[in-house]
């Protein structure tokens, strides 16, 4: 479990960071606690979710509000209930990285151990619930179930987190946003179109891009038919069977 998450916190905040503007480091947002009522995020770690049904209160944060801080102690889990929250890293020159938008059902933090490596901010109006990390380490200590559940999910992000690291190596920016947009888009519900709560500034800084580069991606994606731009934040990919029956363009070749 400690060599996992270790390399896992060194994978998420390692990636390739592309030169941003300088940033003003993020205040901590408030928080309200209140009585636990919302339905359960949907999510196969059925031992986890046991154990916040069981300990965890609910916080909700407004939009650009910090839910957690680089370098605090890290001393809770959380679970998204509903939301989305951007965690991010700033280098020394003030350019920021977001490796991650966590979403309804998952958990973040789960992967740290004294202190936070990064900083997470509420994208949207985000609704959170958490458990003392202490909690958790007492648990893991003698439920075998929840040590292996907890093992298989800090190996999943580290694997996303290094199919990430190779998309921004190797993919050129149109292929990158169709790639966020594609795993964005599989985790909504429905087939309409799809709402970003995020801006381009937060893509760009998460793919690797300009916001002069998102906005070409995006142009480029809708010029050749394989997302549907309904406006600047609502999208819906094309399927082959719903496309002309021209062949799909070779996006990296230009």
């Amino acid at each position: 479990m400690t060599s996992t998450t270790a390399s896992l916190a060194h994978a998420a905040s390692g990636g390739w960071i592309a030169p941003r503007p300088k940033l003003v480091p993020a205040t901590r947002g408030s928080a309200t606690k209140i009585n636990s009522t919302a339905p359960e995020a949907p999510n196969e770690t059925t031992a986890l979710l046991t154990l916040f049904r069981a300990h965890a209160f609910e916080q909700h944060f407004q939009p650009g509000s910090t839910v957690l801080l680089h370098g605090d102690t890290a001393d809770a889990i959380y679970l998204v209930v509903s939301g989305t929250i951007r965690c991010c890293t700033v280098d020394s020159e003030g350019h920021r990285q977001i490796f991650s938008f966590s979403k309804k059902g998952e958990f973040v933090g789960i992967s740290d151990m004294d202190i936070w490596h990064f900083t997470a901010e509420a994208v949207d109006h985000v609704i959170l619930k958490s458990i003392p990390r202490s909690t958790l380490e007492q648990e893991l200590a003698v439920n075998m179930s929840l040590r292996q559940e907890v093992r298989a999910y800090v190996r999943a992000l580290l694997m996303r987190r290094e199919r990430q690291m190779l998309t921004l190596i190797i993919a050129k920016g149109p292929d990158r946003l169709y790639q966020f947009l594609k795993e964005f888009a599989a985790t909504r519900s429905g087939t309409g179109h799809v709402v970003l709560p995020m801006c381009r500034r937060d893509i760009g800084d998460h793919i690797g891009l300009s916001m002069e580069g998102v906005s070409r991606a995006f142009s480029r994606l809708k010029r050749q038919g394989l997302i549907d731009l309904k406006s600047h934040d609502r999208f819906k990919i094309v399927e082959d069977t719903d496309r002309t029956a021209r062949p799909r363009p070779q996006l990296a070749r230009a």
